[in-house]
């Protein structure tokens, strides 16, 4: 008994069948998920087909105001199967109804009984308050009207119970076909370890038991079943070993010095890494400009060069206008699009002694040395014209933009980097509260006050 429970077969087997179990049970979890996945699909793509039998009864009975009518056909639609709610929103709010399981305004679950009040859930068990929807609007096309004409749009609600009730009798095979090949596959496995594998170890570990440790002799192995193997081999080694120590001590020393170049080689790549991350640190990765550390800190030498030369200096502050506008009409990637454009158009008007840098969301700077209040504002009239022109392409659609822009000749000597962007920040207020798409200079809001 005690042989057999420090048996090296029955662990292999314990090890190989523990994560063979592991991977069953990830196996059969993605077959499920992807089985409900599947039916989850399938069900939303039936959903999808029911505006097609069902979207001119509602328009017609909406267009009329007909609350009988239109009552009617939720009811209807609401009894399908694979309908447990629908929602009527209509522009007045004067055909809204709703009926069934639907989500309220903080997307929690509520239910709605046959007169449209709320009332408790007549369903309940797994998966029934997860609610799933497809929304389609709901149009009116009279013989008085050229275009369609909007009049709201209906919501249908289906769960994940439904989803569970098609797929349960899929999930239950799959379950028992894992479970059964698994047990097949442990008393197969067990028996072919067992014969193979532990008994020739036992075998050759008692042998090895025996030897004389200051006299060690080969040693023999009886494997009728295979003439050459893993086990025999591992008996060659192991009587190789004592003549084979003094060849591994040299080994041992090469080894030592491949290790020693080995760190030198990771060691200058870790520096490489580190310079990398450096440059990364102080580059905006959409733009490819300077971040607003690396503005700040290239900024400040700006200034302080230009205190000891007596040069000019000018800044200019830029944002795009309506920014936010072409984030929530097209999406961030569109956004991203656009901020990298405006950045490309910067970068390709300006000189490379200028600092061009992005602040942060839509907001640019601009420091210009050698340079007067003048010259800025030709340079940032130039950037605003050629951003205006500038066409953005997004999924087949045209997006254009404009900005805005504050300038100011800077005196380095009696205000700082911050003063100053505060400064031009102003002028750049001054521009959107003009109207946007202009040049504003900070002397101009100096010489009104």
């Amino acid at each position: 008994m005690f042989r057999y429970r420090h048996s090296i077969a029955l662990h292999l087997l314990v090890v190989i069948f523990g994560f063979y179990f592991i991977v069953t049970l990830l196996v059969t979890a993605i077959q499920l998920y992807k089985e409900y996945e599947n039916t989850k699909n399938t069900f939303y793509q039936e959903i999808q087909l029911l505006p097609a039998t069902f979207s001119q009864g509602i328009s017609d009975s909406v267009w009329t105001y007909n609350q009988e009518l239109l009552e009617s056909i939720l009811k209807g639609v609401y009894n399908i199967p694979i309908v447990v709610g629908v929602e009527v929103k209509s522009l007045d709010h004067k055909m809204d109804y709703k009926i069934g399981a639907i989500f309220d305004d903080e997307l929690r679950p509520v239910f709605y009984d046959s007169q449209g009040k709320l009332s408790q859930p007549t369903e309940t068990g797994l998966g029934s308050s997860s609610l799933f929807s497809h929304t389609f609007p709901i149009t009116y096309n009279g013989p008085a009207f050229k275009e369609l004409q909007p009049l709201g749009q209906v919501t249908l609600y289906s769960n994940e119970r439904l989803v569970f009730e098609r797929v349960k009798y899929g999930f239950f095979l799959i379950l028992i076909n894992s479970v059964v090949k698994t047990f097949a596959l442990w008393l197969i496995a067990f028996y072919f370890i067992k014969r193979y594998l532990g008994e020739p170890l036992n075998e050759f570990t008692d042998k090895i038991k025996s030897q004389d440790i200051n006299e060690p002799k080969p040693i023999t192995l009886e494997l009728p079943w295979s003439d050459k193997n893993e086990i025999q081999v591992l008996k060659g080694s192991y009587n190789q070993m004592i003549e084979e120590l003094n060849t591994k001590q040299q080994a041992l020393v090469t080894l030592n010095a491949e290790l020693d170049q080995m760190v030198k080689v990771r060691t200058h790549q870790l520096e490489k890494a580190k310079d990398e991350a450096e440059l990364l640190a102080s580059t905006d990765m959409l733009t490819n400009l300077k971040t607003r550390r690396a503005f700040f800190d290239i900024g400040n030498h700006l200034f302080n060069e230009a205190v000891r030369n007596g040069e000019h200096l000018s800044m200019i502050m830029m944002d795009i206008d309506h920014f936010k506008t072409i984030n929530d009409t097209y999406g961030h990637s569109a956004g991203d699009k656009v901020l990298a454009a405006f950045a490309q158009t910067i970068s390709s008007l300006i000189r490379t002694s200028d600092l061009n840098g992005r602040l942060g969301g839509e907001e640019f700077a601009l420091i210009l040395a050698r340079t007067d209040e003048q010259g800025a504002k030709l340079l940032a009239e130039k950037i605003r014209q050629a951003f205006m022109k500038l066409q953005v392409e997004h999924e087949g659609q045209i997006i254009t933009s404009s900005a805005s822009f504050g300038v100011i000749e800077a005196n380095p000597k009696n205000f700082t980097l911050e003063e100053t962007l505060a400064q031009s920040d102003q002028a750049l207020y001054e521009a959107k509260h003009r109207g946007r798409n202009q040049v504003v200079c900070y002397s101009e809001l100096h010489s009104v006050s």
